[in-house]
Order: structure tokens, then sequence, then C-alpha cells
């Protein structure tokens, strides 16, 4: 009978006649706290996307998915030859972001969770009166 053994991020299939890697992913969460409300944060997000959009192709990556779902936004970014699927709930004093790096951009974990707070931060800043 085949078994799934875990090493760490790897997952090996194991049959008695071959083995074969299953990468798993590495999930990066990211928490960014805003004043806004629930309405206000999730105009500021929606409004937000070309901006991200154009942020993204500076640094030769590209938006490829784009799934709005009441307050949950759904998407997938393409770097590198890889995609990296996620997804932003924005709630009413937080914005939830989820993503699942493929194994090869995991090393790049910190410095995207770095880069997310900042740019949300910014994008979810109240102006200064």
């Amino acid at each position: 009978m085949p078994r799934w053994q875990s090493a760490g991020s790897v997952a090996i299939y194991r049959s008695p006649f071959t083995y074969r890697w299953a990468v798993m992913g590495k999930p990066v969460s990211i928490t960014i706290s805003h004043d806004l409300g629930r309405d206000a944060a999730l105009g500021r997000l929606r409004d937000g996307v070309d901006k991200i959009r154009d942020r993204l192709g500076m640094v030769k990556m590209q938006l490829v998915e784009e799934r709005w779902e009441g307050d949950r936004l759904n998407f997938g970014v393409g770097a590198l030859g890889q995609t990296v699927h996620g997804r932003i709930e924005v709630e009413d004093r937080l914005i939830r972001v989820e993503v699942t790096l493929p194994w090869m951009l995991a090393v790049f974990a910190e410095k995207l969770k770095i880069g997310v707070e900042k740019q949300g931060q910014i994008l979810l800043e109240k102006p200064k009166a």
C-alpha cells in the first residue's frame, strides 16, 4: 500500500516500486491592522489592485489571477516560472494575507512578508488632515 512520509517541507510518496517527491509549499501568513473599518479598507484594496499590478510589473512579476468573493480576494502571481496562489481577507480591523510559496521561492518568504506588510500599511494609511 502506498504511503506518504513527511520530510520537513517535502513529502515522499512511497510505494513498493517507486519513490516520488511531492513538493509542499511554504505557507506565509501576514496580518496588517488598520483603523478604517471593513468597507473603507475593502475600497482601498480594490482601488489599489491596479497599483499593485504596476509594481509587480516593475520587478518582472505578473498578476495572473484576480477573483473577488465578497470581502476576499483570491489571487495568483507569476514569478520566476512559478505561480504563487493566495488570498487576502478584509476584516473590520485587520487584513489577512495568506500565500503558499512553491519550494523554489520559499527562500524569499521573509522578504515577501516585509514587503507586503510595508505596502499594505501604505495602502491603508489614513490620509493626514
